[in-house]
C-alpha cells in the first residue's frame, strides 16, 4: 500500500468512527505491513506480522 492510499483510508468514511490517534496508527501499522516480506516478518502460514515496539509507538 503507498502512501498516498494510506491517506485516503484516513478521510475514508469507513473509519470515521475511529479517533484522530486510531486513524494515525491505523495508517502507520498499514505503511509498515507492506514492509513485512521483505524484512522476512511472515510465518509458516504465509501471515505477515509487523513489530513496533511499545516504546516506539509512545513516540509516534
Amino acid at each position: 500500500m503507498s502512501t498516498q492510499n494510506s491517506k485516503m483510508e484516513f478521510h475514508n468514511s469507513k473509519y470515521k468512527r475511529l479517533g484522530t490517534d486510531a486513524r494515525y496508527l491505523y495508517m502507520i501499522f498499514t505503511l509498515k505491513i507492506t514492509k513485512s516480506p521483505n524484512n522476512g516478518w511472515v510465518d509458516s502460514d504465509g501471515n505477515m506480522y509487523i513489530i513496533y515496539p511499545d516504546k516506539d509507538l509512545m513516540d509516534v
